[in-house]
């Protein structure tokens, strides 16, 4: 991320905390606005075009997006008012922000992280899943209608509304790394970070809360656990915070000594 699209970005972030109480509608529109922005090269040239008047740049929002949440148009003024390193970092942090709102937006019963987790796991099992939102064969409305089948009634309109958005522009984003990333994403809004955990047997509740303490301290934030039981890693223990990885599975380190041997 460059330094333009970095200060760019904080100051968006700034003018969706001064919004107030976010509703779910505006999280939704502006990943709706993502996906319109990303569908239209000269829309997305228009409003990243940092050398244009920010009265033309805002008169374009308020003419595509008039229909959307105050608090909705007000983020997405702010961020076709800044300079962006990219048009795809432009992009970028309009899904980013919807996925901010949407994780304000959720009622405090609900936990995001923990969805988002449940359904990880659930794709990572099942190898036809897997390719079937993942895979270059099938439409986006396919993929995204078997996200709300799969997922309605049992987890948030929230989590559905990031999952379905994000599947329908993957990008070049493997299914895990883009579940992963909205993890990150809603963590960071929740005020914490999250540490995916691969053990090959499960962690005790006062191992877990040990561990948790140790990263948050290493981290400098609370750190909350998701923990992936995999008996292949054969010990040990693999960590990883956001695109961090720690491997200390007896695994890695059995290829490590057999890549030793052999050279």
């Amino acid at each position: 991320m460059g330094s333009a699209t970095r200060e760019a970005l904080g100051a968006a972030t700034a003018t969706l905390t001064a919004q107030g109480a976010i509703d779910f509608a505006t999280g939704e529109q502006l990943l709706a606005a993502a996906l319109v922005v990303d569908g239209s090269t000269p829309l997305r040239a228009a409003l990243a075009d940092d050398t244009a008047a920010l009265a033309d740049r805002k008169a374009i929002v308020d003419a595509v997006f008039g229909s959307y949440t105050k608090a909705a148009k007000a983020v997405l003024e702010s961020l076709s008012s800044q300079r962006w390193s990219s048009e795809d970092d432009f992009v970028a942090a309009i899904e980013r922000l919807g996925i901010r709102a949407l994780a304000a937006s959720a009622p405090k019963t609900v936990s995001i992280d923990d969805e988002l987790f449940a359904f990880s796991t659930a794709v990572a099992s099942n190898p036809e899943l897997e390719l079937a939102l993942g895979g270059r064969l099938g439409s986006s409305e396919g993929k995204v209608g078997l996200v709300v089948s799969l997922l309605g009634g049992k987890a948030s309109e929230q989590t559905v509304a990031i999952l379905s958005s994000l599947i329908a522009r993957p990008g070049d984003r493997r299914i895990a790394e883009l579940i992963r990333y909205a993890a990150t994403i809603v963590a960071e809004e929740s005020g914490h970070a999250i540490a995916t955990i691969t053990v090959a047997a499960p962690l005790s509740a006062a191992q877990a809360d040990r561990l948790a303490k140790a990263l948050s301290v290493q981290y400098g934030t609370t750190i909350r656990i998701n923990e992936l039981v995999d008996p292949t890693i054969l010990g040990g223990m693999r960590v990883q915070v956001g695109d961090e990885v720690i491997d200390g599975s007896i695994a890695n380190r059995l290829a490590d000594l057999r890549l030793r041997l052999a050279s």
